[in-house]
């Protein structure tokens, strides 16, 4: 027993001595002290990470894996993981960093430290003939595309652009399917579809879509090396990366087509400032700019001015206003906006002209046009707009796209139908209005002249129809109109904040219909100063 205790005391002697070694031993130079750093990589990733047929370990982030060793001063390990496997990996000890396609994302930031800047990004697209000539994601809807089952994008996909997914199990019967033709594209990632392009897998096809749902790729390290010499050595590497070019030379070398998100980053990584001075450099506390970093996962007390008060809100309330904060979301939604602002100006405009055309045309009684246009109009008036724009942009616009070659846009699609159904009910207006003056006026008859005081009759039910149709403009985005429902679906699907973009939604419509309704009243009152009193006749003419 004297024996075992004297070994007790030596053992805990031993670890008593060796802690302070330990811990004075940061990552960084426990790395270089063991002469190899293991990095995961992945291998089942095109032209990011394959085997070769000698067996080896090829391809852009083993490259970027060597490349870090050599910054470190020591030689580097490849060590395969997968995607079920990599953050385990890491945890475990099994590697030091992983270069392993990570995508970039508030939940992983909690079990592991992401390197900023961003080394690369993928979003998802298509790979179709290249002599389809799709540029939009509008031109797909109803197409049918082969997507792989467990995608996390296909849900997403197919409800915000239309798309008839064909769900199949592997890449491999993706492929398969669309080279058989049954699908008119494969959704996948970005960066494994342009990998499979420059293998030379697909002669004839390409990517003509800008990419959706992007997000950031970072380099991980374990999380108890977070704030350490490791980190910052693995950022400012990344940022060099950036700044010399290298990353952009590594994709032309594996003949990768080129990331948008690549060219912006690095770009931004060069931008100087009239002193010389890089706009993306370390600050006092040593964090890199606010406008240098992924502004989607900054916290509130790494931001300053609107950026901060978002943040924070977000972290105090779990309300996340990201269209107010982040430049991305905010210039999505604005854009949505403008384009419902145009659809709703093209429904007042187009209402007014079918309703004053129609009704002139149905008054002046001429064979065959004027029961032509009524029964256009009686058609467009029964029918809901959504039907007329599905038989209109999948009917007969997908009719003329195999047939003649011809696109009809979303927004010119939306637009005319919404015209149509206000302007079938404005014709009504008019028209019943001009019986009723016929009624006291026998020979009052409907036409350019007598028309002011027809729609003075018929100022209420022709506001009500304009009001209606700014009301169905969000229709639009059943046809894959990116207006602003469909720009807060977007935002929705990619940051989680549904009830805030809900709402955020119904006040801005609250405040669309409530300013039309404003300029409506105010155009009625002037038209009825200037045209007719109660009694509907005109004091000047």
């Amino acid at each position: 027993m004297r024996r075992a205790a004297v070994a007790l005391l030596l053992c805990l002697a031993a670890l008593v001595t060796g802690a302070p070694a330990i811990a004075l031993t940061g990552p960084l130079e426990a790395i270089r002290q063991r002469g190899v750093v293991n990095i995961g990589v992945k291998t089942d990733y095109g032209l990011f990470g394959q085997f070769d047929a000698a067996g080896n370990i090829v391809g852009v982030e083993p490259d970027l894996a060597i490349a870090l060793a050599q910054r470190i001063g020591v030689r580097a390990e490849l060590v395969p993981v997968t995607s079920a496997n990599r953050l385990q990996r890491l945890q475990d000890g099994t590697v030091d960093i992983l270069i392993a396609t990570l995508s970039d994302t508030q939940a992983r930031r909690q079990i592991a430290t992401l390197i900023e800047p961003n080394y690369y990004a993928s979003g998802v697209t298509v790979l179709m003939p290249l002599n389809s000539h799709v540029t939009d994601w509008s031109k797909l809807r109803g197409k049918t595309v082969c997507a792989i089952q467990g995608h996390y994008a296909n849900r997403i996909m197919a409800e915000r652009y239309l798309l008839n997914l064909r769900i199949l199990n592997t890449n491999q019967d993706a492929q398969a399917e669309l080279r058989r033709g049954t699908c008119v594209g494969w959704l996948h990632d970005e960066a494994l579809l342009a990998g499979e392009i420059a293998l030379g897998n697909w002669p004839g096809y390409g990517i003509t879509l800008r990419p959706a749902l992007q997000v950031p790729w970072a380099i991980a390290i374990s999380a108890a090396a977070r704030g350490s010499d490791l980190e910052r050595l693995v950022s400012d590497t990344v940022a060099d990366w950036h700044r010399t070019g290298f990353l952009l030379r590594l994709e032309q070398t594996h003949r990768i087509q080129p990331s948008a998100f690549l060219q912006q980053t690095s770009a931004l990584w060069r931008r100087t400032r009239p002193d010389g001075s890089h706009v993306c450099q370390r600050l006092a506390d040593r964090q890199w700019p606010e406008e240098c970093r992924n502004q989607a996962l900054i916290a509130s007390t790494e931001a300053s001015g609107l950026l901060r008060l978002g943040v924070l809100f977000k972290e105090r309330t779990n309300l996340d206003i990201s269209v107010v904060y982040d430049r991305y979301d905010r210039t999505m939604f604005l854009a949505g906006a403008a384009r419902t602002l145009a659809l709703v100006v093209c429904c007042i405009v187009g209402g007014f002209v079918v309703g004053i055309a129609g009704a002139l045309l149905i008054a002046r009684r001429i064979p065959l046009l004027s029961s032509g246009v009524r029964g256009v109009l009686t058609f467009s008036r029964m029918t809901p707009p959504l039907l007329q724009m599905y038989v209109l942009s999948f009917g007969i616009g997908a009719w003329l796209s195999s047939q003649y070659g011809v696109a009809l846009d979303g927004l010119f699609v939306a637009a005319l139908c919404l015209s149509l159904y206000a302007g079938a009910a404005n014709a009504y207006a008019l028209v019943e209005a001009a019986e009723l003056l016929f009624a006291r006026v026998p020979d009052f008859r409907l036409s350019l002249a007598t028309l002011p005081r027809a729609m003075r009759l018929a100022r209420i039910p022709i506001a009500d129809s304009l009001v209606n149709a700014v009301k169905a403009t969000g229709l639009a985005s059943a046809i894959a109109v990116p207006e602003i429902v469909s720009a807060a679906t977007a935002v929705m699907a990619e940051r989680g904040n549904a009830s805030v973009m809900m709402n955020i939604l119904m006040a801005a419509y609250f405040l669309l219909v409530l300013a039309v309704i404003r300029i409506l009243g105010a155009l009625q009152r002037r038209y009825t100063s200037e045209w007719g009193g109660a009694d509907g006749h005109p004091r000047r003419l």
